[in-house]
């Protein structure tokens, strides 16, 4: 058996565009205020008796700092696919200033979610004697439309 706890993280505004998407107007630029859902899991229980501390997201040296990665990853920047044809002119556009570019490996919800996933459970590894983990998270990018990854 296992304990399982979740938190959102919302209100990220982006602006994003998914150039392979050639047949839908999602090749344009676009944009979102995304909202992540994340599980945590654990066997058992901190000195609190939570699953995860969620006041340790704050910034070191007071918490591991995941709820800045979330802020600089996804709060006002514009994604991009490191394959964009057009990655020059938004490289360009943000050394004028113009906006905070994060080149993503892969774009979409899906590779949005495990991102967050993979960030999660790489900074909760190295705390609290890797006591907790993230299972699942969720994406939205709208309240219609969703993607998952999760652990098996």
């Amino acid at each position: 058996m296992s304990y399982i706890s979740t938190k959102i993280f919302d209100n990220y505004s982006v602006a994003l565009r998914q150039h392979k998407a050639q047949h839908s107007h999602c090749q344009l630029l676009h944009g979102y205020a995304l909202r992540f859902k994340v599980w945590f899991t654990s066997d058992s229980l901190d000195d609190m008796n939570w699953v995860v501390d969620f006041g340790g997201f704050k910034s070191p040296p007071v918490g591991n700092g995941l709820k800045d990665w979330m802020v600089d990853t996804f709060d006002h920047t514009l994604l991009i696919e490191k394959d964009d044809p057009y990655l020059d002119f938004f490289q360009s556009a943000a050394m004028e200033g113009l906006c905070k570019l994060k080149v993503m490996e892969k774009m979409g919800c899906e590779s949005l979610a495990k991102l967050v996933f993979d960030k999660f459970n790489d900074t909760l590894s190295k705390t609290d004697g890797a006591r907790c983990k993230v299972i699942k998270v969720e994406c939205f990018e709208n309240d219609k439309n969703s993607a998952i990854y999760e652990s098996k």
